[in-house]
């Protein structure tokens, strides 16, 4: 039985208790609880502003902005200048990126570079954009070819966005961590493959996706 269920019912004993002639006290004790729990129910229902943040950029729903740990993440990240080799919040690389989400946000330890983290024998590569998910990485190169060097990675958000650091400028006229479109320009011409990898967590959240 959830908390509303259980709110509605602890309403229904008191004014029970109340129309019996039940104690002050636990008439009291009553009221306190229920007000715990509809203190509880609002708490959970709760949408926080960073997924309303993410929600508008992503174009869903705030309450589909699950991965709190993800979207956290991400938010610390966003806008530090691309810098090719770099690891830091004063600038870093497409492939530094992923590896840190991976490592932060999932557990787990990938490749360094893009075109190693493309070819790693735990990647599940893949092509059809319908088969896409929150987690997985992107993988481009100029010619949107398989049979040339990767030269970029992504991670994949949802709803045609994925989350990047790119030396290309973005809507804001930065380069860097940005938020861009699958389906625009460049991006959907350097298109390569997408590609699973494993993830191991104790984030419960993370898990999952």
């Amino acid at each position: 039985m959830n908390t509303l269920y259980k709110t509605f019912f602890l309403f229904v004993i008191i004014i029970g208790a109340i129309s019996c002639g039940g104690s002050k006290k636990a008439e009291q004790e009553a009221l306190a609880q229920a007000r715990r729990d509809s203190i509880a129910l609002a708490k959970q229902n709760a949408i926080l502003p960073i997924q309303k943040k993410y929600g508008a950029i992503l174009g869903i729903a705030p309450k589909e902005v699950d991965n709190i740990a993800l979207f956290e993440f991400i938010d610390e990240w966003m806008n530090t200048p691309y810098l090719l080799g770099g690891n830091t919040k004063k600038g870093i690389d497409c492939s530094y990126f992923t590896q840190y989400i991976y490592h932060d946000v999932y557990g787990n330890l990938i490749e360094r570079t893009a075109d190693k983290q493309f070819k790693a024998d735990d990647t599940n590569k893949f092509k059809g954009l319908h088969n896409l998910k929150q987690g997985d990485l992107i993988f481009f190169n100029n010619k949107g070819s398989e049979f040339r060097e990767i030269t970029h990675v992504g991670f994949y958000l949802g709803n045609d966005r994925f989350v990047h650091s790119t030396s290309r400028r973005g809507n804001s006229g930065g380069n860097g961590v940005q938020i861009s479109i699958l389906s625009e320009q460049p991006w959907k011409r350097m298109f390569v493959a997408a590609g699973k990898k494993p993830k191991y967590t104790n984030n419960k959240t993370a898990q999952n996706k």
